[in-house]
């Protein structure tokens, strides 16, 4: 158990505790002497108060010591302490990289130091042992900027293989990053730390580890048999560093790299072959346009405006089509490729075993080959509950924010709600929205597979000028970011442009607490309230100040503190941790709120408005284009700006305090329909052609004043889309949804055929 702050081990004051785990604790620690600030590492496992073990952890702790290295971490001091071996080192702040994201380029960069470090270190006949990106941490400049990555743990690693602290005297390192020939029961050796850092590699640059399967054995075989992963089919602008990656994981150690550093230098000229962050193999296509820019160049023949009827199989959409000039949306160019087999490199979905274009080879008879597994399996699951997360993630622990708005969303004819960590989608499915893997709509809740503790969702999508309605759908499960659904323009942010029709992971990304998605673009929240952007991003809506038409993997944004996001249009919205809100992207009907109507390529701060606890982002369609209207709470008074509902060529271009709604904590809009919470009561107001406020009633004119939707009380989540309205209720998270019922989103097939005026509760 962890000592308390203020107590003393070994003569160091203790500070605070950065992590606890099966060998021990770290703490901070003041090493008074020397007037400095130090980490120390305390094992405690079983067997370490053996003499045995006392002389091995002294031998081993005076070689790290004697490495000298920027990229090693620096040894200061150890000892035994009442039968408890420590040792003390440097205390360099930064996360460790299985807790951040680096670009490609910082990627390299470290990965060429951490390489640097282990040559230096092999060249003294140390190995490391244990690779990985938990075991390397990133600092950075006063600027901001990647400055140096440094090894932990080195040296000290090979005492977890002592006969004191395993079951087996087997294998060390963590099973994701192992060495196939530490596997079959081989010595470590400077071949097989490169295999281990070629894997941490791959998961910087594609956001997971090469190898996956749903068990350490199943892991393992794939290291001993199943051929590396092609980095090319996640992450294809970075496709030449693949065969680089291939050679340092080969098999056989004898055909890896002479040395670390060699293997670091032809991953770095790879990489200068490359343009990070872009889509090199993919043919940019142009992306959807907002009203008041450019329009986009003409489109190829086949892919003009629509006229007469729908496409075949397009999906039409009530809130869009029925009402007076809710018809086309100029700009929204329909991309070449529909329907078509994805462009060269984009191959074959990865197996289970992570390697891609099928299952693994045939498995080979090896003598002994499973009962050295079996030693395996119960040497790296002790090894792996000695590891403990022990490197400080910044000065606290972050606070997991919650999203009230990301609880409960529907567009375009599909509607999803979280319930009890499980996510549950229904409506629409023209682009396998739905996640189930097909295209058949649903007018009864389904749970999406494949997904755990999901605690996020967003639906967004937009028209191509086929009339064919393209939607995507994202969520955060288990801390991770997941799409699925139409993928033009990279917006499921898996390194390609094919739809998925099931969840699939978003690679790159830090822990995700929240997540956004609408005309084509993504923006996801991490636990460190940073925002990441990717997909269409012409219009200025991934927020680096980049215009690419294709993002197809997560950009971080420099905007820091967010408390939660919102999207809507070719626009993204972001409140931050004092109340302030930041938004981007088209600004054609003002919907920015700078006071301007200037197309915003990076995140800017929204006029007049304080204390901000939520915001919203909705279409307004008139006269063949599509503008965008934006309302937010503030101090418990709603206000709007953008496009006026019912006069949208009229718009705001900075917010505008809405009468009849006080104590709002939350609102949602979207084409010309307003809902707000008060208290737990819900009201709403503007376009009710298909009964979405709910008071029973329709109507061609817009209703003015806030209405009260009686049948609902302790009202915790509403959104609007597509002329459908869902609220949450109460702690049993209930969902009850009204409006336009024409494609099942109301979730209940006892709704009207088109219009349900009332709330009528999912059966979920």
């Amino acid at each position: 158990m962890p000592v308390e702050p203020g107590s003393r081990i070994a003569g160091y004051r203790v500070v605070s505790v950065l992590g606890s785990g099966g060998m021990g604790d770290v703490y901070v620690v003041e090493n008074e002497q020397l007037q400095r600030r130090e980490a120390m590492k305390v094992i405690s496992v079983g067997g370490a108060s053996n003499d045995d073990f006392h002389q091995r952890f002294a031998n081993e702790a005076r070689t790290a010591a004697s490495l000298d290295h920027p990229s090693i971490i620096t040894v200061h001091g150890y000892g035994v302490d009442g039968e408890l071996p420590w040792f003390t080192m440097s205390y360099v702040q930064g996360p460790d990289l299985s807790s951040t994201t680096l670009t490609p380029g910082d990627a390299v960069a470290a990965i060429a130091q951490v390489a640097s470090g282990l040559d230096y270190a092999h060249a003294r006949g140390v190995v490391h042992r244990d690779i990985k990106p938990a075991n390397i941490v990133a600092t950075r400049n006063d600027r901001g900027d990647f400055d140096r990555a440094v090894m932990l743990d080195f040296g000290i690693a090979k005492l977890a293989d002592s006969p004191q602290l395993t079951a087996v005297n087997s294998v060390v390192g963590t099973a994701a990053y192992t060495a196939p020939e530490i596997i079959n029961g081989q010595t470590a050796s400077p071949a097989s730390d490169q295999y281990s850092l070629a894997c941490t590699a791959y998961q910087l640059f594609a956001g997971t580890a090469p190898f996956q399967a749903p068990s350490t054995t199943a892991l393992m075989m794939a290291h001993i048999q199943a051929p590396p992963p092609v980095l090319g089919q996640v992450r294809p602008d970075l496709a030449p560093l693949g065969p680089v990656l291939a050679r340092a994981m080969a098999k056989n150690p004898a055909e890896r790299f002479p040395d670390c550093t060699t293997f670091a230098e032809e991953l770095r000229r790879a990489f200068s072959s490359t343009q990070a962050g872009t889509a090199t193999a993919v043919a940019p296509t142009p992306p959807p346009m907002m009203a008041g820019h450019t329009p986009a160049p003409t489109p190829a023949p086949g892919f003009g405006p629509p006229t007469g009827t729908p496409a075949p199989g397009s999906t039409s959409q009530p809130g869009f089509t029925s009402q007076p000039g809710f018809t086309s949306q100029p700009g929204f160019t329909s991309q070449p490729g529909f329907g078509t087999p994805p462009p060269p490199g984009f191959g074959p979905p990865q197996t289970a075993w992570g390697a891609p274009g099928g299952p693994p080879p045939a498995k080979k008879s090896r003598k002994g080959l499973w009962i050295a597994l079996a030693a395996a399996v119960v040497a790296i699951v002790a090894v792996a509950g000695t590891s403990p997360l022990w490197w400080p993630r910044g000065d606290a622990e972050p606070v997991l924010d919650t999203h009230p708005n990301m609880q409960v969303a529907t567009a375009f004819s599909t509607t999803c709600a979280v319930n009890d960590g499980t996510l549950h989608c229904w409506g629409a499915n023209q682009s396998s929205q739905l996640g189930d893997g097909t295209t058949e709509s649903r007018n009864t809740p389904m749970t999406v597979p494949g997904l755990n503790d999901v605690t996020a969702v967003s639906v967004g999508g937009y028209r191509d000028t086929e009339r064919n309605y393209q939607s995507t759908t994202c969520a955060v499960a288990d801390g991770d970011a997941y799409c699925w659904g139409a993928n033009h323009y990279g917006q499921i942010g898996d390194g390609t442009t094919s739809t998925q029709p099931k969840p699939i992971k978003v690679p790159g990304l830090p822990k995700v607490t929240g997540i956004a998605t609408d005309n084509a673009s993504t923006c996801a929240l991490t636990v460190d309230r940073e925002v990441y952007c990717w997909g269409s991003g012409g219009n200025g809506q991934i927020g680096t100040g980049t215009t690419e038409r294709q993002v197809t993997s997560p950009a971080k944004l420099d905007l820091q503190d967010v408390r939660t996001l919102e999207s809507g249009g070719a626009n993204f919205c972001a409140i931050t941790g004092d109340g302030e809100l930041f938004c981007w992207g088209s600004n054609g009907s003002g919907q920015i709120g700078d006071g301007t109507k200037a197309q915003r390529n990076k995140p800017t701060k929204v006029k007049n408005l304080s204390s901000v606890t939520s915001v919203s982002l909705g279409l307004v369609l008139s006269s063949d284009t599509l503008y965008v209207s934006a309302c937010a709470t503030a101090d418990g008074t709603v206000y709007c700006w953008g496009a006026e509902p019912g006069n949208s060529q009229s718009s705001r271009t900075v917010p505008v305090a809405v009468s009849g709604v006080t104590n709002a904590d939350l609102v949602a809009i979207n084409v010309g329909t307003t809902c707000a919470i008060s208290d737990g009561e819900l009201s709403c107001w503007g376009n009710n052609r298909f009964g979405q406020i709910g008071n029973g009633t329709t109507s061609d004119d817009a209703v003015k004043d806030p209405t009260r939707v009686s049948d609902l009380s302790d009202v915790r989540v509403v959104t609007t889309g597509s002329s459908t309205t869902c609220a949450q209720v109460g702690d049993d998270q209930e969902i009850y949804c009204w409006g336009s019922s024409s494609q099942g989103e109301i979730g209940n097939p006892a709704a009207d055929e088109t219009k349900q005026t009332t709330p009528l509760k999912v059966k979920i």
